[in-house]
């Protein structure tokens, strides 16, 4: 358990207008930050040293996603030692300025014992593009928060907090980092599932892809959503060696030049 003081803090505030995080909420001054050093979502990287700041700027990097495709995200970060930290994403969908409507809050996962800069400390999970969120960008927010038994993390956008002991909600641990996402129509992905060839689907050594367009990546991941295997490729045939895979069910995302398409496989 990490050393906790209860105090009362008064917060005031400034009058004048910031550009970021507006028009979102700021998180309260308090927290004592513990950083988060990494988020992958899809195939895009953000890293993080920033040790000082308790909400990070990351708006300028910018996530094309489309509805009803299936996204893997991957959060690390620094416990500073043998405590545990609870990973929430909260994505702005229907770009009301709130983050936390219903259908719009995901649990990642939770960090125990790391220093951030660990792959497999990693916590991950799928994400869904809903079929109704509003195109455009959007705002995503990752919060990650200090939690154990007696004193767990509340889940809020606006906050690094936790309730100490139950005796009510004090200033945490943790970070928070803010990027975009730019939602497309549905109509703009012109995947043609017809024009796809998969074989086999049930899988022993190889994996053959072909589509009618150009190829750009392909991302093989678990069940508990780890990706597995990541290739890129300008072709519009591709071949994956499976040898090493442990038997089970895996999700392929495939991307192309004219959208992206989701399916699963049977590795024997």
């Amino acid at each position: 358990m990490k050393k906790i003081t209860l105090v009362l803090v008064i917060l005031t505030f400034s009058s004048q207008a910031q550009t970021f995080p507006n028009p979102y909420c700021q998180i309260t001054n308090g927290t004592i930050v513990e950083e988060i050093t990494s988020v992958d979502f899809d195939t895009n990287s953000i890293t993080n040293t920033d040790t000082t700041l308790n909400l990070i700027d990351a708006t300028s990097t910018v996530i094309n996603v489309t509805p009803e495709e299936t996204y893997s995200i991957t959060v690390n970060g620094n416990t500073y030692g043998t405590f545990s930290t609870n990973i929430v994403a909260f994505i702005d969908w229907n770009q009301n300025n709130i983050l936390d409507d219903d259908n719009e809050v995901y649990a990642i996962g939770t960090l125990f014992d790391t220093d951030g800069n660990t792959e497999a400390d990693a916590v991950t999970a799928e994400i869904v593009v809903p079929s109704d969120a509003t195109a455009g960008n959007t705002r995503i927010r990752i919060t990650k928060t200090y939690t154990d038994s007696t004193s767990p993390a509340i889940v809020d956008p606006c906050a690094i907090a936790f309730n100490a002991f139950g005796q009510g909600v004090q200033n945490g641990y943790g970070q928070a980092i803010d990027f975009t996402l730019n939602i497309s129509s549905l109509s703009i992905n012109e995947f043609n599932t017809n024009a796809l060839s998969v074989s086999p689907t049930s899988v022993k050594d190889f994996l053959n892809i072909a589509y009618n367009s150009e190829i750009n990546s392909v991302h093989i991941i678990n069940l508990i959503g780890q990706e597995v295997i990541s290739q890129q490729t300008t072709s519009s045939h591709i071949q994956l060696n499976l040898t090493e895979l442990a038997r089970g069910i895996y999700v392929v995302n495939l991307n192309t030049t004219t959208g992206k398409h989701n399916f699963k496989i049977l590795k024997q």
